[in-house]
């Protein structure tokens, strides 16, 4: 079965170079492939005896890679940044942090947390270290930008969810990105299943969103991208050797090249879901543009009887984006409220 293009396919020509230092190899060796199965988004247990008073951990002890900030050491900071640019902050529960950080307590997870909300809003400059003395060890524009993308998706699920829109983009962005729409079996539907599936699983993890067979992603790719299932492939090597020397079923069902093909199948789907985000990222950044700046569309001029043909098309999305005004730091104070 011939496979169509996929760059042909629901917009995905559109993409120019997002995420292009992604690697399909490294994807599958994620570090969280260490967790146990399922244990994405379920919030540990800790006894009491772990339960530490966080109030008199030390700001700083030790020094170089024995360095330890309020108790956390290379390793678990290491970590802490990793999580939290999977899954940013979320609701401030911490669900995704506490295994991945066994040993820590919510509290002393929380107090960590506040730290590096701090440190993100603090000016940049070229200082080594904060301004509590704490060696800088993220690059916090990189960091505000990743969660900043976390968060608009986050609203749209949410914003489907409680009914406050019944479709997950207004008109002009439909027009904006051609391939928004859909194609001949991925719909906008599927592009709420895999913003959904991008909170679950964390950003960027596109092998784990796919290999998720409950979102039912990877059969919809499958069948966008008219890719042969497993099934079917495995029923074309067992034709095809029927009329040689087939051996057994068995051997056919583990024959190396219907291995690679599949494996060839999985990649080319991961890198479908991969690149039909990063459209879908494109519409929000937009959209929150587009927001944030008043900036008119043509669903608004609409609506102020502006004659048809006369309405302006939407800015060149980088016009737009260099409106917006700078980032404001958020109060620690009341962010710290929510986690309570």
């Amino acid at each position: 079965m011939a496979a169509a293009d996929e760059d042909d396919i629901t917009g995905l020509h559109e993409l120019s170079s997002e995420d292009e230092d992604y690697s399909y190899d490294d994807d599958v060796s994620d570090n969280d492939t260490s967790l146990p199965a399922n244990v994405s988004g379920r919030k540990a247990q800790y006894s009491k005896k772990n339960s530490r008073n966080v109030d008199s951990l030390p700001l700083m002890e030790g020094e170089g890679r024995a360095l330890k900030v309020y108790g956390f050491n290379h390793v678990q900071r290491t970590q802490f940044l990793q999580t939290l640019m999977r899954y940013g902050f979320q609701n401030y529960d911490w669900k995704e942090y506490l295994p991945r950080l066994k040993g820590k307590s919510v509290e002393e997870i929380q107090r960590y947390g506040e730290l590096v909300m701090a440190h993100l809003v603090e000016d940049t400059n070229d200082s080594p270290t904060y301004a509590d003395g704490v060696p800088k060890e993220m690059r916090a524009d990189e960091t505000l930008v990743r969660l900043a993308k976390i968060s608009l998706v986050e609203e749209k699920v949410a914003a489907m969810e409680q009914g406050k829109i019944t479709k997950l983009f207004p008109n002009y962005l439909l027009h904006e990105f051609t391939g928004l729409s859909g194609g001949r079996i991925w719909k906008g539907e599927h592009d709420l299943l895999l913003l959904k599936a991008l909170i679950k699983h964390g950003y960027a993890r596109w092998q784990y969103i796919s290999d998720d067979r409950d979102n039912g992603l990877f059969e919809t790719a499958r069948r966008e991208l008219n890719l042969p299932s497993a099934n079917e492939l495995i029923s074309s090597q067992s034709n095809n050797e029927a009329n040689g020397n087939l051996e057994s079923t068995q051997e056919v069902q583990v024959n190396p090249t219907s291995l690679s093909q599949y494996r060839d199948i999985q990649r080319k789907i991961v890198e479908f879901i991969r690149k039909r985000y990063h459209i879908l990222e494109k519409c929000l950044d937009l959209e929150y543009a587009v927001i944030k700046t008043n900036t008119p569309v043509p669903d608004d001029l609409t609506e102020q009887n502006i004659p048809m043909g006369h309405s302006p098309a939407v800015p060149d999305i980088s016009e737009v984006l260099r409106e917006l005004p700078p980032l404001v730091p958020i109060c620690l104070c009341s962010w710290t409220s929510l986690g309570s």
